[in-house]
């Protein structure tokens, strides 16, 4: 089976992965390859951000390469805060206090105006190319911050079709209908005729006499 290296610290997101891609290929993390991690974010745009996480171990580890970037774009902040999801506030602001921040910065916004969408994309670095995926999740920004079964921002966004937070949901739920769960199902597509070619091998025609 190969291996893949997801260059994540966040076990949320690993746990994702895991739930998704077991028995496709084995999932590690940097910590569990035994390299440090590296958490680059300097593109402008999901896909740069996911590719530069992944380009980070080009060189350190021997098999499949993703980097992954996500954020929460809201339509009443013109998109915000997208791409600087992780960053917003400022890097040392726990996600707890960036989520009562957006709360506060939508407090006069009618629930018909606090539509808003998950957005993450994958890129998976196989044999030097790079391949992407992505995932969305539609819905809205609730008006206070509930649930403690989610990580970032899930506490205060409400998937379409739900009443409740995703961090509310739980994990069962989540995985099913994320963002991120969703880029892993195209992900895990793209695997999965990978290692059946690698698997079946070449058949060669035979020889004739």
């Amino acid at each position: 089976m190969r291996r893949l290296l997801v260059a994540t610290g966040n076990r949320g997101k690993l746990c994702e992965f895991k739930a998704v891609l077991d028995g496709i290929v084995e999932i590690v993390c940097p910590d569990e390859a035994g390299l440090e991690f590296k958490d680059v974010e300097e593109g402008v745009d999901y896909a740069e951000n996911a590719r530069m996480k992944a380009e980070v171990y080009r060189k350190q580890f021997n098999d499949l390469i993703c980097g992954e970037d996500s954020g929460l774009e809201i339509d009443a902040l013109e998109g915000r805060p997208g791409p600087l999801s992780a960053r917003y506030g400022g890097e040392e602001m726990p996600h707890r206090e960036k989520c009562k921040m957006i709360l506060a910065e939508l407090a006069d916004i009618p629930m018909y105006e606090r539509t808003a969408r998950f957005r993450a994309t994958i890129a998976l670095i196989d044999s030097g190319r790079v391949e992407t995926f992505e995932g969305v999740l539609e819905g809205w920004i609730g008006f206070e911050y509930r649930g403690d079964k989610g990580f970032g921002y899930d506490p205060i966004f409400i998937p379409r079709g739900f009443s409740r937070t995703n961090a509310e949901l739980g994990m069962i739920v989540k995985n099913r209908i994320s963002h991120r769960a969703k880029a892993i199902r195209k992900l895990a597509e793209y695997l999965k005729g990978k290692t059946s070619i690698t698997t079946k091998g070449t058949k060669f025609p035979e020889k004739r006499q």
